[in-house]
Formats: structure tokens, C-alpha cells, sequence
């Protein structure tokens, strides 16, 4: 099903290259009415610079059965292709697409961004469905920090985008797999002075540090590349930024 909706995309796209369906200043309005019609699901989106916000609000995210909770995690990305052919097809100059999906007590949060671009390529067939993936920045927060995620609306620095990409990445491959599974989980902090800031838990010994250092460093390497925006380096602190770990 999801093959043949970007196949649909791709042809309309083909023949609409160059219009303008959607102006940029009606850009919110017409992707809240388009999620409506084509997700049959209520929504509150937002422009913030070029980053264009899309909040969705169902308990099917809290669900037990896995069915169910997958169905809301597919709803969360046909939105994001359903904003992609709005951007695509507007005056815009949106980089970035952010959809999050909470429960009404908003104990649990989803996040998932894309670079525009990454979704053009995608609908172009410039990348492959993996590749598509691999650029997927998820984000997961709990009951203590839902909120926070939730509200959290600005405009993404394009190192930003990166060093959260790079964090979402590691994250998911620690989850995924059973030997990695009790790696500490890591955090996007900032960049300064062109330096990439993570921080981890302070429970780690130094097995894991070095392991931990040389996913970070061979991610970096790797999306620097794909993105064509480069570091002086990075730093491993502690939550809250009080002990340096990796330097």
C-alpha cells in the first residue's frame, strides 16, 4: 500500500514540478485539512522558520497490542509524506518536516523528522527505501519528559538536524539489537564551536566508552558525508553536562 501511494506521489509530482498548489502562507491551514482527509485524523500544525511542525493527539500510541500501535506509527508516516507533497508543491523554503504523535495524558511521545530533501529524493526514487530510513530522526520521551518534547517548537539548525539524527540512529541500533540492548542511552546536547556535544549516562564503564566513542565517531563520519556538513569533533558529557567522558 505504501509502495503505490509514493508511486501516485511521484506521478503527480512529475506533472506538477513546477506549480504551485500550496502558498506558504496558507501552508498550515492546507496541511491540517489534508491529514484530516487522507489520515481521517485531527491535527495542529505549525510553521516555525523552516520548520514545519505537525502535532497529532491519539492513545493508540499507549496501546498494548502491537498491531494497534503500529497503525499509528504508519499513520505518523503518511503524514509526513502527506506535508512533504505540500512543501514540494509550494513557494516555500521549509527544510524540515517534524510530525509528533502523543497520548492525550501526554505520558509517551513520538517524534519523527526528515530533511525535505531526503523526502524528494525518496518520492524520486533517488534513494532507496533503507537509505530513506537511515535518515529517519526518531525521537521517544516518557512520562518525566513528554511535555517538554511536545512543546519544544523552533526553527532546526541544519548541525542541529545532524548531531539528533546521529543520537536517533545509535539509539534505535542499540534497541534493536540483543548484545547492544544495555548500552546507555545517548542525547543530542549542542554544537559549539563547530564540536558535536552528546551527553550519556554516567553509568559506563570504559569498555563501553570506547565503544560508545567509535559508533559516534563513525556516525558522525558517515552522515557528515551524506549531508555535506562537517565537525571539528565531538564530546561525550554526563546528563546534565557535569563529568566529560569522551573528548
Amino acid at each position: 500500500m505504501l509502495k503505490y501511494i509514493i508511486f501516485l506521489l511521484v506521478i503527480v509530482f512529475f506533472f506538477n514540478d513546477c506549480s504551485v498548489s500550496y502558498p506558504k502562507n496558507y501552508i498550515v491551514r492546507s496541511l491540517e485539512k489534508l491529514v484530516k482527509k487522507e489520515c481521517n485524523q485531527d491535527s495542529k500544525a505549525y510553521l516555525v522558520g523552516r520548520t514545519l511542525y505537525l502535532d497529532m493527539e491519539f492513545d493508540e500510541i499507549t496501546s498494548a497490542d502491537d498491531k494497534t500501535a503500529l497503525q499509528a506509527i504508519r499513520k505518523m508516516n503518511l503524514a509526513i509524506f502527506t506535508a512533504g507533497r505540500i512543501v514540494l508543491s509550494s513557494d516555500s523554503d521549509i527544510k524540515y518536516i517534524v510530525v509528533t504523535t502523543y497520548d492525550s495524558y501526554k505520558n509517551l511521545a513520538f517524534r519523527i523528522a526528515h530533511n525535505i530533501d531526503d523526502i524528494k529524493n525518496y518520492f524520486y526514487m533517488r534513494i532507496s527505501h533503507s537509505n530513506f530510513n537511515s535518515r529517519k530522526l526518531l525521537e521517544i520521551e516518557g512520562p518525566l519528559t513528554a511535555a517538554n518534547m511536545i512543546e519544544d517548537r523552533h526553527c532546526i539548525a541544519d548541525q542541529e538536524y545532524i548531531g539528533r539524527l546521529i543520537v536517533s540512529q545509535i539509539n534505535m541500533l542499540f534497541a534493536a539489537d540483543v548484545v547492544l540492548v544495555q548500552m546507555p542511552r545517548l542525547q543530542y546536547v549542542a554544537v559549539e564551536n563547530e564540536t558535536l556535544i552528546f551527553s550519556v549516562s554516567d553509568i559506563v564503564d570504559s569498555k563501553n566508552i570506547y565503544l560508545v566513542k567509535n559508533i559516534l565517531l563513525e556516525k558522525t563520519k558517515d552522515y557528515s558525508k551524506k549531508y555535506n556538513i562537517y565537525f571539528k569533533g565531538i564530546k561525550v558529557v554526563a546528563f546534565g553536562g557535569e563529568a566529560l567522558l569522551i573528548d
